[in-house]
């Protein structure tokens, strides 16, 4: 499967270069609210012309330490106006600040409140009364292929990867998504994951703010906290990740304006997916793709697919079991073949109507005992068995490190809990953990995905 023509669905230069005046140009409606009962468009510009105004002289990046929506979004605009290029880090504590700043040189933060900076690092709270956006003083917008702005893919493993992100990577990705899912100006969007991450920052910053859409002020994560704020923003579009949809599981949601939910940052179990569709009577799209690579491919298994099929404006090509992909939304960081294509790294099946089956990832498939073993099949074995609400495993490397040991985590709400006899019969010997902990819930990043640091650090020191 080869899409090598030149893609109909791709967005060309001057079309993101015309978004690009337009978000400059200011806020169609000044009065309308950008944060739901919070934040108008108006007051948003202002907070970027204060940015602007204070950040723009110094050629150096800027580091972005906010979870309110409204700072965040006034940044990029600021940085999109000629500004700094953007730091935004995986976590806001000092230590991370000063790591990053030794690898980025920062010259100041720009924060939603006080907090503990780097020595000799200024903190900026911007406030909509400091500046007025101005367009005629914003020349020298962002070119297309310049540095927006640096995030990471997270603090679960080792060094947090950083990636850097283009004004065209971020644009004709918002825009392909409004576009696709038709987000309109009368939609209000609530997201359950942080800003930071890409996910947030694609579909709960920048595609709304593409759209003129309206965004709900909180990020809740326990089902009470997602069921109130849906039905007081009157939210029309969910964002959110695996583990909060398995936290809603069974619980009474009642979203009566909701039309679209999305699920990214992981596999989405499907009996978790059900049940949110059942409960609500919307379907969840699920999103595959990576930091780095931006959205790649969807799927909604309400609607019986359980392949993925390419976002539009993406061109893969399947070889073998693996999958390479040409897209404006690869990070510059990634090593591309003379075809412009990038290899990833989950191994894959083609499918009919052009879609494509996950097998998991290659990084998954460990050796032990000289044996290959797919760590994804041993977390559906434990995942299968009764009183097995989720499981985690790793293969983590025995003293010496010439080895490697298979270890499980199990979430049961079961404290007397014992893994059935036969649980394991399906796999080899080989492959079977050597040590399975329960917990009542398997640990999250703040990105909604498996914490593998902490549960290995909960192995750590046991000789098995």
């Amino acid at each position: 499967m080869d899409t090598s023509s030149v893609n109909p669905f791709r967005i060309n230069s001057s079309t993101l270069r015309e978004h690009i005046g337009t978000l400059i140009a200011g806020p169609a409606d000044p009065q309308k609210h950008f944060v739901i009962s919070q934040t108008s468009y108006g007051v948003l510009y202002d907070l970027a012309a204060h940015i602007k105004a204070s950040c723009g002289a110094d050629p150096r990046p800027v580091c972005l330490c906010a979870l309110d929506k409204a700072v965040v979004t006034a940044a990029l605009l600021a940085s999109l106006a000629g500004g700094p290029t953007l730091i935004l880090p995986y976590a806001f504590d000092l230590p991370v600040l000063e790591e990053l700043r030794q690898r980025t040189n920062f010259g100041c933060v720009v924060s939603d409140g006080e907090r503990p900076v780097p020595a000799g690092v200024g903190c900026l709270v911007p406030r909509a009364d400091q500046s007025v956006w101005r367009p005629a003083d914003m020349a020298g917008a962002a070119a297309l292929d310049t540095e927006w702005l640096r995030l990471f893919t997270g603090g679960s493993t080792g060094t947090p990867q950083m990636w850097t992100k283009t004004v065209r990577n971020l644009l004709a990705e918002s825009l392909s998504i409004v576009r696709h899912f038709e987000v309109t100006p009368s939609d209000r969007i609530l997201a359950t994951v942080a800003p930071n991450h890409i996910y947030g920052l694609l579909y709960a910053i920048l595609a709304p703010l593409l759209a003129s859409a309206a965004v709900a002020g909180q990020t809740p994560s326990f089902p009470s906290e997602m069921e109130a704020a849906l039905i007081q923003s009157e939210a029309t579009i969910l964002i959110s990740v695996p583990a909060h949809y398995r936290a809603l599981g069974g619980h009474p949601i009642q979203a009566p304006a909701l039309r679209l939910a999305f699920s990214s940052a992981g596999m989405l179990a499907e009996e978790d997916g059900t049940a949110f569709s059942t409960q609500t009577g919307v379907p969840v799209v699920e999103v595959y793709g990576s930091t780095e690579t931006g959205g790649i491919a969807e799927r909604v298994r309400a609607r019986g697919e359980f392949d993925f099929k390419p976002f539009p404006p993406i061109d893969i090509s399947i070889e073998g079991d693996r999958l390479a992909l040409r897209s404006d939304y690869l990070s510059p960081e990634l090593q591309l073949r003379t075809d412009g294509y990038f290899m990833i790294a989950d191994r894959v099946r083609a499918a009919a109507g052009d879609r494509f089956a996950l097998l998991g990832r290659l990084d998954g498939i460990v050796k032990v005992g000289g044996q290959r073993v797919d760590l994804e099949a041993v977390r559906q074995s434990l995942k299968n068995q009764p009183g097995v609400r989720d499981a985690a495993v790793l293969s983590l490397p025995v003293a010496g490190g010439r080895q490697n040991q298979i270890v499980a985590l199990v979430a049961s709400d079961a404290d007397d809990f014992q893994l059935e006899a036969s649980a394991l019969q399906t796999l080899a010997p080989y492959a079977r953990p050597r040590s399975i902990k329960v917990v009542a819930q398997i640990p999250m990043t703040a990105a909604g995905k498996i914490d593998r640091k902490t549960i290995a650090a909960m192995f750590e020191g046991k000789s098995i």
